[in-house]
């Protein structure tokens, strides 16, 4: 009986003339409008020059392989690692320019990572070619697949950049 008299009690007190300030929802809009003009931003803004870098480079690699799938054959040395030296360093040198562009963009150590595996992984794959100076259509379709799922990695980590702003 105490208890709910004490209750009664209190929650009188407590009714909405005598608890909340006169100023209160002043108070509430000040701060809410305070607040949605403050930004943290945990990731890098977008940039389209390497939305655009990132899909040329992609477009290179698959030309690299499919030309490579298409036109020539493992018989009579047709795959050997000479005959695409060349395309080995063009490419090289879009993916290190790559890593360097998205390097010096503050909070965005995703995209480098990605850009460092990819990487890597060209490296890995063209050491390869060379030590056995040549290469199956079984590998090249495993390349295209994993270079195809790690410049789709790239171009949704950029995209969601483009999102957020």
């Amino acid at each position: 009986m105490i208890s709910l008299i004490f209750q009664i009690s209190i929650m009188s007190k407590l009714s909405y003339p005598h608890f909340l300030p006169k100023h209160f929802f002043v108070l509430i809009f000040a701060f809410l409008l305070i607040t949605s003009s403050c930004r943290i931003q945990l990731i890098a803004d977008y940039d389209a020059n390497i939305s655009e870098q990132i899909e040329r480079t992609a477009m290179k690699v698959e030309r690299f392989y499919l030309t490579m799938l298409e036109t020539t054959t493992v018989e009579n040395n047709g795959r050997a690692y000479d005959h695409f030296t060349e395309g080995y360093i063009d490419i090289e040198v879009e993916l290190i320019s790559l890593l360097n562009r998205n390097q010096v963009r503050p909070l965005n150590e995703n995209s480098v990572r990605i850009c460092e595996i990819t990487l890597e992984l060209w490296q890995k794959y063209k050491l390869e070619h060379k030590e056995d100076n040549s290469i199956s259509d079984g590998v090249i379709g495993l390349n295209r697949l994993t270079f195809s799922d790690l410049f789709f990695a790239m171009q949704v980590a950029e995209r969601a950049k483009e999102l957020i702003d």
